[in-house]
């Protein structure tokens, strides 16, 4: 089978580790398929090419030519080239209509969730481009895509519905990224400790709502049942403009790396997750496998990943959030039985070797047979 694997449209976040985890578990998936595979700027710096056997083909995008337009006009010279049997945009949409059979991952939240506290949060104005912007991606998802795969069975219910089923759908879990079950890969991250620390892995996206960090911890003092905390966060001091007050509370990760993700894990007391806009979020999987307590927003895509091993807030009350931490914190008992419940729940996932061999049954059974 001739694959084209299309990642030209991956930029940054979960993406990148979810395309990168299927590419590397393929290398290990003895097989006679040919794996083309069309990499953006920034996913082709995630993996080393020396790493893959000659089955794989590789074609990399730069920063110059990774316009839209651009990107079709280097995609449909490549399909005309190799005509594969099937094509799999890890995460679409796809831009342009192929002779072939196109498999298209879906992650799209804006669409999914329209109710969402996240579109109270930002101006009329943004409101009006996110709204233009997922109506035309949406738009590309129902017009390009012969099948969609969805990372969660909230996702794909809800999406089925708009588009009334007139696209096959398939629900294939995100995981665990294969990382945290290889500790000789382990980095280890330095950072001073307190009594009570506190993630949130995250980047600085309006969604993920984490300006609400002060908020949380000014009703954190004000509760008073926890007085030597820190919240550490994935972002630079820099992009954030908190008051100078909150430094004593706040550690500035920066970026981290995936190799760095473990071990941080290991350093912390609970996963603090108050993101109002999701398809799938594989933190709230790697809090259970490090065996952390989860406090999150109360959203439906939450409560689909995680079901009863977090414990849910109004997705923009500080004041819940403070209560539910401080709770947790002077609760050992009840953090154990989040724990507890975590190592339950995370069986429901599988590993991402599970996940990649879900993705070539299903592009099996839609690609074209060889001539």
């Amino acid at each position: 089978m001739k694959i084209l694997i299309d990642n030209s449209n991956l930029y940054a976040g979960g993406g990148i580790q979810v395309a990168t985890s299927f590419l590397y578990d393929l290398c290990s998936i003895e097989n006679e398929n040919q794996y083309h595979v069309v990499q953006s700027f920034n996913s082709g710096k995630q993996i080393n090419k020396l790493d893959f056997d000659k089955r794989f083909k590789f074609y990399d995008l730069t920063s110059k030519n990774s316009s839209i337009l651009k990107r079709r006009r280097f995609l449909k010279k490549i399909e005309s080239k190799i005509e594969p049997n099937v094509i799999f945009t890890v995460f679409g949409p796809s831009y342009h209509k192929s002779k072939f059979p196109k498999v298209v991952g879906f992650a799209l939240g804006q669409v999914l969730y329209p109710q969402s506290h996240y579109f109270k949060k930002i101006s009329r104005l943004s409101k009006l481009k996110v709204k233009l912007t997922s109506y035309l991606k949406s738009y590309f998802f129902k017009k390009h895509s012969d099948v969609l795969i969805y990372e969660s069975d909230d996702a794909n219910k809800i999406y089925s519905n708009i588009t009334k089923n007139k696209t096959v759908g398939y629900t294939v879990s995100n995981t665990v990224n294969s990382v945290f079950y290889n500790s000789n890969d382990w980095i280890e991250i330095n950072l001073i400790k307190s009594k009570y620390d506190i993630l949130y892995l995250t980047a600085n996206y309006p969604h993920k709502n984490i300006d609400i960090v002060p908020k949380v911890i000014d009703k954190i003092i004000e509760i008073g049942k926890l007085d030597n905390f820190r919240f550490h966060l994935s972002v630079n001091k820099e992009e954030m403009n908190f008051d100078n007050k909150y430094d004593q509370y706040i550690n500035y990760l920066g970026k981290v790396e995936i190799k760095q993700v473990p071990l941080l894990y290991k350093k912390m007391d609970m996963l603090f997750i108050p993101t109002l806009l999701e398809t799938f979020s594989t933190t709230y999987l790697e809090a259970m496998v490090s065996e952390i307590p989860i406090v999150t927003s109360s959203m439906s895509f939450a409560k689909d990943v995680c079901g009863d091993a977090a414990l849910y807030c109004e997705p923009l009350s500080a004041i819940d959030y403070a209560t539910k931490i401080s709770l947790l914190a002077s609760d050992k008992e009840l953090s154990n039985d989040f724990i507890e419940k975590g190592k339950v729940n995370l069986l429901r996932f599988g590993t991402s070797m599970d996940r990649t061999k879900k993705y070539l049954e299903i592009l099996k059974k839609h690609a074209n047979a060889d001539d």
